[in-house]
């Protein structure tokens, strides 16, 4: 085994957890059963995530006419998949953003755009009919979740990376040829040493190549259209996102689009993302 992809593997089992409130709170939305009390009691062990899901409930996005003081309320008004969402969006913004890494604005691009293709996919999958909109959101959320181990632990193989790219490579291939793995396995393994759902990890680990998703080939279509957009209609705030990727027709297929279609949305998807600018705040 290459050492660069040893060193990898080992960093990937270093990385500090999530919070044990957004596992727990993850775990315990899957039970059938579950209400918002439930979540709320566990969301409350924890001030910090507390603080910001109040924070966040009260932005913009989601416009409620007056403040909403308390989680018991938040959760009556929001249910039980928004609630997870949003302690998700609280607690990925330390890894995704303000995890000391040696390049903090491509942290922060990282965190924009992971913000957009949240909302990119649970728009689509409203659009579309297809999977379920809060699951959309919290796969596109955390689909490049192993971009962090690579800005993390592998900063000084950047212009190796570049290298690759400028010799034709597209960046998944690229990474592949420069750490002996990609960012979407990377981030597949980092999901299951957090103990995520098998459907998360399966999304993420083929968000750039749907076609192979087994568990829901639509949640990995609606992750991997959500990202292209992310990039072919430049959301974020600043400039310079990561190469293109290859659009995955079967991707399109799957949500009943073509590539007029997928170019259709851009203003639609615009509207939607302005909602959701306070988030980049906040969490």
């Amino acid at each position: 085994m290459p050492t660069v992809l040893a060193d990898l593997l080992e960093d990937i089992k270093s990385i500090e957890p999530l919070p044990q409130v957004a596992t727990r709170v993850m775990q315990l939305s899957g039970r059938e059963d579950v209400v918002p009390r439930d979540l709320v009691d566990l969301i409350q062990t924890d001030p910090g995530v507390t603080a910001k899901v109040l924070k966040l409930c009260n932005s913009a996005l989601y416009g409620f006419q007056r403040e909403i003081a308390s989680l018991p309320e938040a959760g009556n008004l929001l249910g039980v998949q928004t609630l997870v969402n949003l302690v998700l969006t609280s607690c990925t913004g330390r890894y995704l953003r303000d995890y000391g890494y040696s390049d903090p604005e491509a942290a922060l691009r990282l965190w924009e755009q992971s913000i957009a293709t949240a909302f990119g996919a649970s728009s689509l999958s409203a659009r579309t009919h297809r999977s379920e909109r809060n699951r959309a959101y919290t796969a596109g959320l955390l689909e490049n979740i192993g971009h962090v181990v690579l800005m993390r632990f592998v900063p000084e193989r950047r212009e190796e990376l570049q290298r690759a790219l400028d010799s034709g490579l597209e960046l998944i291939e690229a990474e592949k040829q420069v750490y002996g793995m990609n960012h979407a396995e990377i981030g597949a393994r980092l999901a299951r040493k957090w103990d995520f759902p098998d459907v998360l990890i399966d999304a993420i680990r083929t968000h750039h190549n749907p076609e192979a998703a087994y568990i829901d080939p639509d949640l990995a279509s609606l992750c991997h259209v959500a990202e292209m957009a992310t990039h072919t209609f430049h959301f974020g705030e600043i400039a310079g996102a990561l190469p293109q990727y290859r659009m995955h027709d079967v991707a399109l297929a799957r949500l009943g689009l073509d590539r007029d279609g997928f170019l259709a949305l851009e203003e639609p998807l615009r509207d939607e993302l302005a909602k959701a600018k306070s988030i980049l705040e906040i969490a």
